[in-house]
Order: structure tokens, then C-alpha cells, then sequence
């Protein structure tokens, strides 16, 4: 009959595998289709705007990046003016110069006794907030920083008080900028130089002091600031806030998939700065989000989702 002759058994086993492919295959498109619609907001559909209306609207949009980011801590401050460090650097210093006196002596109870001054007097700098970088720097120096009590031209230092939930994000040597009403509007800058250690129990916070940059001002002890300490968070995915659009269930964005077409997608939020959301999931980097008229789009998306469900409710009863 000119047909290759095939066995039966291997014939229905070549049918099952051809069989299993196609339900395999099924299960992953469904699975596709399931992913992606997770990743819809509820009650929002694609939709199509032509270049025209866009520009009517005012679409605009912006490439996504992993980028820095850094959040802005803010808190009250004051002009520093701290008797009890600058006492305690003093009788750090004066212990120091101390044991280099005795360091020769052959009483060993004298060298015991000021080695003692020299560790308590270091304590007490820790418990005020200074590191160890800190506290070998000012042995270095040798003198005590003026700012502490009257004002200097290079030793200005700020106090301010931090909530203790944030205390544990603030490092020394980070950027701050510095409002006052003394200072006629232009912030000053200056950099975190210790954490103290101890939380008053009354306001729960702790107090951060920051050397101020040096500058041609007037600085006058005990004046009140408002700083601004930028804490690094690192490299993440970010989108703008104003890209955000929130349901209350969900967190989504407008995608721009290309020249007309527009997919409301959910992310996931890892936190919230004050300009960007870092995104855990739900966008890739170099997608294109939009950052303006997202609202107009938005309420176009809930009328064609509901026009789509009309219309499938309309065809079922049909």
C-alpha cells in the first residue's frame, strides 16, 4: 500500500507523548495568561491612546534604572552648646597626658591608677556618642573643639534629636543640610560626625551631632536648625512617586508597552523615599513608566473594563 508499517503500541505511545506536549503546552500559555494578569490591577484594562490625545492630555514618560537612593531624615536641631562633652574631652585629654607622665614610673599602682582615668574618661566619650576614629582623632589634635561652647569658625557642631527608629540608619560621614531662619533661607551643609548611644526616655530619641562645613556666618550657640541627614539605601529599581497609582489593594503604574498602547501594571514596593518607591517586583529595568496625566489614563482604563465586562455579561445572556 506504500505506507510504512508501524507498529500499534509504538503508534498510541507516539499519540500520548503528542497528547501530553499539547496539554503541557496549554498549561503554560494558561500559565502565562494567569502571571500576567496577576500583575493587572483589579478593575483596569490595557488601552490604546493615539499620539495626538497624548499630547492633548500631556502623557509624559520616563525610562526605568536601577539608581542610588537615599532617604532624607529630618529633625529638629540646635547650635551646639554641650559643657559635658567639652569636660568630658578635657579629662579624656588631661588623662592622656597623664599616663605619658607616669608611663616610666616603677610604682605600678600610679600607672595602674592613671591607665584606669585614661579607660573611664574614654567610656564616658563613647556613652556621648563619639567612635573610635573619633576619639583617637581628638587625642591627635589635643585640644578640645570650641564649638562645643562659644562659637568658632571651624568647630560649629549641631545637635540634633532623632527618633530612635532611626537612629540605627545614621552613620558617620554622611551629607546634611541645614535650615535656619539666621541663615536667610540658604542651607548650610556639614556631615554626621557620632551617634550617641543613649535614648531619653521622655521624647525617645537620641541626639546626632554634625560638624557644620565651614562658613563666613554668624553661629550662634544654642540657635534652632532643621537638618536634613541623607541616608544611602543603596542600588534598586525606582519609579518617581508621581508614577504611583494606588487602589487601595494595589500599587500600579502605566507601562508603555509602544507608540500608543498603555499596561496598567501592580509592583511591589520595597519603600517609600520622599521622590522615588523602590520596586521589589513588577517592572524591569528599562521599561518606560509614565510619570504625568497617569489619573486620565487611569479613568479611561476602569471605563473600558467596565464597557468589557458589559459586553461579556451581554454576549453570556445572549
Amino acid at each position: 500500500c506504500g505506507m510504512d508499517m508501524v507498529l500499534i503500541e509504538d503508534e498510541e505511545k507516539h499519540k500520548d507523548h503528542d497528547h501530553d506536549e499539547h496539554q503541557d503546552s496549554a498549561k503554560k500559555e494558561k500559565s502565562n495568561k494567569s502571571d500576567h494578569a496577576m500583575k493587572m490591577p483589579k478593575d483596569r484594562v490595557g488601552i490604546t491612546l493615539s499620539l495626538d490625545k497624548q499630547q492633548v492630555i500631556g502623557v509624559k514618560t520616563e525610562k526605568i534604572k536601577k539608581i542610588d537612593i537615599f532617604e532624607t531624615i529630618k529633625a529638629p536641631g540646635r547650635i551646639a552648646f554641650d559643657p559635658e562633652l567639652y569636660t568630658a574631652q578635657s579629662e579624656y585629654l588631661e588623662a592622656i597626658r597623664q599616663q605619658s607622665k607616669v608611663r616610666n614610673s616603677p610604682l605600678k599602682e600610679i600607672r595602674r591608677s592613671t591607665n584606669e582615668m585614661v579607660r573611664s574618661a574614654k567610656t564616658r566619650l563613647q556613652v556621648l556618642g563619639l567612635g573610635e576614629s573619633q576619639i583617637k582623632a581628638l587625642a591627635t589634635k589635643g585640644r578640645v573643639s570650641d564649638g562645643l561652647i562659644v562659637s568658632g569658625n571651624n568647630d560649629n557642631l549641631i545637635y540634633a534629636d532623632v527618633f530612635e527608629s532611626d537612629l540605627s540608619k545614621i552613620r558617620p560621614g554622611q551629607e546634611v543640610k541645614i535650615k535656619a531662619s539666621f541663615i536667610n533661607g540658604k542651607p548650610l551643609h556639614g556631615e554626621v560626625t557620632s551617634v550617641d548611644q543613649l535614648i531619653d526616655p521622655k521624647t525617645r530619641t537620641g541626639k546626632v551631632r554634625i560638624k557644620i562645613d565651614k562658613t563666613d556666618l554668624s553661629i550662634r550657640p544654642e540657635a534652632f536648625v532643621t537638618v536634613s541627614i541623607s541616608v544611602p539605601l543603596g542600588k534598586h529599581i525606582a519609579v518617581p512617586l508621581e508614577s504611583i497609582l494606588d487602589t487601595g489593594e494595589d500599587l500600579f503604574v502605566f507601562v508603555k508597552k509602544d507608540e500608543g498602547r498603555f499596561e496598567p501594571r501592580k509592583i511591589t514596593k520595597v519603600f517609600e523615599t520622599d521622590q522615588y518607591i523602590a520596586v521589589l517586583d513588577g517592572l524591569h529595568e528599562g521599561e518606560v513608566v509614565v510619570t504625568s496625566a497617569n489619573f486620565m489614563m487611569d479613568s479611561e482604563s476602569r471605563l473600558k473594563s467596565v464597557i468589557r465586562g458589559a459586553g461579556k455579561q451581554s454576549g453570556h445572556n445572549h
